[in-house]
């Protein structure tokens, strides 16, 4: 009996063990200043730092790679024991993932076009349907704008490279480009280009009111998912919403 006890006590602890090393993969994009990464090839940001701070707190082993924002759904999506983030909530999305929420406070968007389009005279969204928006593939902001009547290749330049959006913007080849504020400023400053050399337009709305948050695929464990969701209202409630 005492030899079946001890058995079974070691198999139980063998089972925490190896839950404990879990190793997650973690996957996220190219979206300053919330997760980017800087020039030793290091992801930073202000949600990595977050998640970082989250994962280590609970002692798990984790690799973080940033990849084109459609691939890393596809991996957050089908992959066992992977997360994304800084990633909206949204109903299309909801029953693809395991969700953490809030990991970050809404984020303003808007239009934005250069400053030497004099010719640009937008007051509404609709009104930007008779010009060309550079938007991210299945981006927040891309999703909005397809609900809203837009269309691939009529109202929408549809790209899963950033670099390429902000490229063909400054070229004037398309009349808007969708960005936060911070996330323009720091582009431009990326190309040695002015803040000044753009007009910040429309916010585009239902995007702007959403909060960012971490997804898990639904092949990860759900006593990990909890894990996570508890030690994130704990930083949101000592350090606040940012």
């Amino acid at each position: 009996m005492r030899l079946i006890v001890a058995v079974l006590l070691l198999l139980f602890c063998y089972g925490l063990k190896a839950s404990d090393e879990v190793a997650l993969a973690v996957v996220t994009e190219e979206w300053r200043p919330f997760n980017y990464t800087d020039d030793n090839g290091v992801i930073v940001g202000r949600s990595t730092t977050k998640v970082k701070a989250i994962l280590d707190s609970l002692g798990y082993k984790y690799d973080i790679r940033s990849y084109p924002w459609t691939r890393a759904m596809r991996m957050a999506e089908n992959d066992e024991n992977t997360l994304i983030y800084s990633i909206f909530r949204t109903p299309e999305r909801e029953h693809k993932y395991q969700w953490v929420c809030p990991l970050m406070a809404p984020v303003k968007v808007y239009l934005f076009h250069l400053a030497t389009r004099d010719d640009i005279n937008v007051t509404s969204l609709d009104d930007a349907k008779n010009y060309v928006i550079s938007v991210g593939r299945n981006a927040r902001s891309h999703e909005t704008l397809l609900e809203k009547g837009f269309i691939e290749g009529q109202h929408l330049d549809v790209s899963a490279d950033p670099s390429a959006e902000l490229r063909k913007f400054l070229a004037g080849r398309v009349d808007f480009l969708v960005q936060s504020e911070w996330e323009m400023s720091e582009s431009l400053k990326g190309v040695e280009r002015h803040y000044t050399d753009v007009v910040r337009s429309l916010e585009v709305a239902n995007v702007s009111d959403r909060s960012a948050c971490i997804a898990f695929s639904k092949k990860t464990d759900k006593e990990i998912v909890n894990r996570v969701q508890a030690a994130l209202d704990k930083y949101n409630k000592k350090f606040g919403l940012e």
